[in-house]
């Protein structure tokens, strides 16, 4: 083994070592599951980001325990910052758990090989609708359960406080503006930012990048006939750090966090919020009461950022456990827990089979933006395998003054060329 493969290991086997015995010691707001663990039958361990252990979901686990009196779930929480490294750290050391929550960008990555291939011959598959089999498939190849269909990701706004100012939803940059002062005078936080979590700093370059970004550009980054240090996309960093510099955000912006942002959606107390609309979910089950909505993200109006969805339920190919994972996914997969499931992220329906009724604001996005094809891919999703952790931390120190856009666009710039040489190499 070369020295710099030998580093790498040594980092992964730190990065595992630490997080688990935060989790074990309860540090750091991750941890695992171990409640009611039983000292007889089968315990599937699971792995997911922080973020993703969500209410609803917890619930579905109770339940599946409950109709499976033999069987556990033990949930090991991985903070959101820390979820590619440790992941690919386990990947590393063969030591993934038996089931892994992943996005197909990231399987691609540590390599698909290290998951249990999913066939026709799994109950649920034929139920899958075409489109998410096509969009989760590596080389052909399913590797997991698919769990979220489209999900729209854009500005997420008050309707209450937009009707009570008499302000229009804006569509472009120049509305917003003109909104974000308007709201600052009648006594709201305009628009809520929460830097403390990077991957939320990540939406207002992804979503509205990915609104202009065609087949032909990404091309062109990905051969290298084309920057991403160009004036367009300085200019949209540039206009969420004046944004800050404004006092159009709330003022802790640097220490907030999405928890703090849906307190405050839910509170009333800020209008704006860039998100995925799972957001709404969250502030709704917190205030049944708040009357909010989605609009495309204010750059290009008439073009809506979606994800093709959050993923898969994987299942190691190491597991010793893999035909009881394989039970879990086939009750998970069960029309009513699919449901509740995409309910509780406000996603489109993954099964054929699924009855979901969608809010006026989802149907609205439906109906105008994703059935006449009027949306653009999220650009995190057009990079799979591309880490853009990095990329994430030096937008935050843009707008704290640390870096300017030129600088963040070409270390990205570096990183990107850097990633993509190693993925061909492989």
């Amino acid at each position: 083994m070369g020295a710099g493969k030998g580093m790498k290991r040594l980092r992964y086997l730190y990065i595992m070592t630490a997080v688990i015995a935060a989790a074990v010691l309860g540090a750091g707001g991750c941890g695992t599951d171990r409640s009611n663990v039983k000292k007889e039958g089968v315990t599937l361990s699971f792995m997911m980001p922080q973020s993703h252990y969500r209410d609803f979901f917890q619930n579905e686990i109770r339940r599946f325990e409950k109709e499976n009196p033999d069987y556990h779930i033990d949930v090991l929480r991985i903070p959101d910052n820390q979820w590619i490294d440790v992941t690919k750290a386990k990947a590393a050391t063969g030591e993934l758990t038996d089931l892994v929550r992943i996005d197909r960008g990231l399987m691609e990555e540590i390599g698909a090989k290290r998951f249990v291939e999913m066939t026709e011959k799994e109950k649920w598959y034929d139920r899958v609708l075409p489109e998410q089999l096509d969009n989760k498939k590596i080389d052909g190849k399913l590797y997991g359960l698919p769990i979220g269909g489209t999900s729209s990701v854009g500005l997420v706004y008050n309707r209450d406080i937009f009707r009570k100012l008499n302000l229009k939803v804006p569509s472009n940059l120049d509305e917003f503006r003109m909104a974000c002062r308007q709201i600052k005078d009648g006594g709201y936080t305009p628009f809520y930012v929460s830097d403390k979590d990077s991957w939320t700093t990540a939406f207002g370059f992804s979503t509205t990048v990915s609104q202009t970004m065609t087949d032909d550009t990404y091309q062109k980054l990905v051969k290298g006939q084309m920057k991403w240090n160009n004036e367009e996309y300085r200019s949209v960093l540039e206009e969420f750090a004046a944004v800050r510099k404004a006092g159009f955000t709330n003022p802790d912006y640097t220490q907030a966090t999405y928890n703090g942002a849906v307190d405050a959606l839910a509170a009333s107390k800020t209008a704006m919020y860039l998100s995925g609309q799972f957001c709404i979910h969250d502030v709704q089950t917190l205030n049944p009461k708040v009357n909010l909505a989605m609009t495309p993200a204010p750059y290009n109006g008439d073009v809506l950022t979606i994800k093709a969805g959050m993923g898969l339920f994987a299942v190691s190919a190491e597991s010793s456990h893999i035909k009881e994972a394989k039970k879990f996914l086939d009750w998970f997969s069960k029309p009513d827990n699919m449901n509740e499931f995409n309910i509780g992220w406000n996603h489109t329906p993954v099964f054929k089979d699924q009855n979901m009724e969608m809010s006026d604001w989802q149907q609205n996005l439906y109906d105008n933006y994703i059935v006449p094809k009027k949306t653009a891919l999220e650009i995190n999703e057009r990079l799979n395998g591309i880490d853009m952790t990095g990329f994430w931390a030096d937008q935050q120190k843009l707008y704290t003054g640390q870096m300017s856009a030129r600088e963040v666009l070409d270390r990205w710039d570096q990183s990107f060329e850097s990633q993509l040489s190693l993925h061909e190499q492989h």
